[in-house]
């Protein structure tokens, strides 16, 4: 009898600790900003690899999308409140002083060369831009609460703020914008979708400013923040993160960048951007040369 009950405890104990050791972590994230929002698998299928490639260390985990959609401002609070884990956001000062950044770009800085996306039939007025001060004239539709729309703004763009991403393609066709600014990451898998016809990537033009994507998290959150750290500088420095880049189906179409070195880049300056940014390491970003105007 006694044998019996020892072997019982044993089987028990046994199953207890399988179960906290097979016990996956869920990662709470932000959901589709819209329909239009290609770009978002791209983030999705990223952290599912650094969750991936770090489960030996840190163990089982998945991503769970919230059943709530944010805007930027909400996102951000949302972290706060614990209702989200991590968020992707373009970074800015007030974002890393109450956040914590992973500061290593999730895109290689390339978010920050932006596509102007126009309708088709002004494709011609377009090709007769040949300065900053012509694009500053005509009016781009952004982000309410984007970072890139204070970037405009202070470079002497005229800009026409939107507060949901769902509606700045509809405005550009209705004639309230003259184009929207797109990531050359993002710009070509969300033109694709079946209802942007009429609407073209004037990619003969590009503005650019160091605008880096990150991953934030909570201050108090250390543990999630020392394993995005981890497996994203593995990424980086084993070369892998550029692979899947240049593989991954919403971004692989804006290679080779050579191609783009006929278009005219616009440069703007960024601000807001962390005096600290670690701009000068060439393993976390890709560059595009081009023709400086």
């Amino acid at each position: 009898m006694r044998a019996w009950l020892v072997l019982s405890i044993i089987i028990f104990l046994s199953s207890v600790t399988s179960s906290v050791v097979a016990a996956t972590t869920d990662v709470v994230i932000q959901p589709k900003q819209s329909k239009d929002d290609a770009s978002y698998q791209y983030y999705v299928d990223l952290i599912s690899l650094v969750l991936e490639q770090t489960q030996v260390e840190f163990g089982e985990a998945q991503l769970v999308e919230s059943t709530s959609t944010f805007t930027q401002s909400r996102g951000f609070n949302a972290l706060n409140m614990q209702r989200l884990d991590l968020y992707w956001a373009g970074t800015n000062e007030f974002r890393e002083l109450e956040y914590r950044a992973i500061r290593i770009p999730l895109m290689a800085g390339l978010l920050g060369v932006r596509v102007p996306v126009i309708k088709a039939a002004n494709y011609q007025m377009f090709l007769q831009i040949g300065t900053s001060g012509q694009l500053k004239a005509l009016t781009a539709c952004q982000g309410d609460q984007w970072p890139d729309s204070d970037i405009l703004e202070e470079n002497g763009y005229r800009v026409e703020r939107v507060t949901k991403f769902s509606l700045m393609y509809s405005m550009l066709k209705q004639g309230r914008c003259d184009y929207f600014p797109r990531g050359i990451t993002e710009v070509y898998a969300e033109l694709e979708a079946g209802d942007k016809q009429g609407l073209v990537a004037f990619d003969k033009i590009l503005l650019s400013y160091p605008f880096p994507m990150y991953i934030f998290v909570d201050k108090s959150n250390d543990a999630l923040a020392l394993r995005l750290e981890s497996g994203l500088s593995v990424l980086v420095n084993s070369g892998k993160l550029s692979v899947f880049m240049q593989q991954h189906p919403v971004t692989k179409t804006l290679f080779p960048l050579e191609k783009y070195s006929a278009s005219k880049l616009f440069q703007l300056t960024n601000q807001s951007l962390p005096k600290s940014t670690p701009l000068d390491d060439e393993l976390l970003w890709l560059k595009i040369k081009t023709s400086r105007h």
